[in-house]
C-alpha cells in the first residue's frame, strides 16, 4: 500500500468515526460524507478499480447525495438493499440512514436478496440474516447497532435454518 493509499484510508476511517459519533450524538439528519478515494496512475487489482474494503463502516446504513440506493456496509462491502419492502422488514426505522457524497468508493457487494428477512428457529433465540442463499448469526449487540427490527424476526422450523449455508456472524 502507498503512502497515497494509507492517507486516503486514513481520512475514511476519521470521517467515518466522525459519521459513528454524530450518530451516538443523536445528529442522525445531518449530512456526512465519506471521502472519494484519490486517483492514482495506475490501478493493480480490479477491487481496487471498484472501490475497497471499509471494515470500520460494517452496520452503516447510507445513501449517496442524489441517490435513492440504500447499502448496508456488511464485511467492509456496500451491499444495496433493493426495495423498500426489504428496507423494512430488516429495520426499524430510517433515522440510522447517514447521507454520503458517495458510496463508489467502497467495494460492491452486491445486492440483498429481495425480500431478506431475519430469522429465528422455534427451538433457539439466536437470530440470523437471510439473504443470498445464507444465513448469517446476529450478535444482540449487531441487532441494537445495526438498526434491525427486531419486531419483525420470523420464526421457523429448525430444519428450514439449518439447511442454509452459514456465513460469518454479524458482530
Amino acid at each position: 500500500m502507498n503512502k497515497q493509499s494509507l492517507a486516503a484510508r486514513a481520512t475514511v476511517v476519521l470521517a467515518s468515526l466522525a459519521v459513528l459519533a454524530a450518530g451516538a450524538a443523536g445528529t442522525a439528519g445531518t449530512a456526512q460524507a465519506v471521502p472519494a478515494q484519490p486517483q492514482t496512475a495506475a490501478v493493480s487489482t480490479a477491487a481496487q478499480a471498484d472501490g475497497e474494503l471499509f471494515p470500520e463502516l460494517n452496520g452503516l446504513r447510507i445513501k449517496a447525495v442524489g441517490s435513492s440506493d440504500v447499502y448496508l456496509v456488511l464485511d467492509g462491502e456496500r451491499h444495496l438493499i433493493p426495495s423498500s419492502v426489504t428496507y423494512n422488514a430488516l429495520f426499524r426505522s430510517t433515522d440510522g440512514v447517514r447521507l454520503v457524497l458517495t458510496t463508489a468508493n467502497i467495494a460492491d457487494g452486491g445486492p440483498l436478496t429481495a425480500y431478506a428477512y431475519l430469522a429465528r428457529s422455534t427451538d433457539d433465540t439466536t437470530v440470523y440474516l437471510v439473504s443470498n442463499g445464507l444465513k448469517r448469526e446476529i450478535t444482540s449487540r449487531a441487532l441494537d447497532a445495526y438498526g434491525f427490527n427486531t419486531g419483525a424476526v420470523r420464526t421457523t422450523y429448525p430444519s428450514v435454518l439449518a439447511a442454509l449455508p452459514t456465513a460469518a456472524p454479524l458482530t
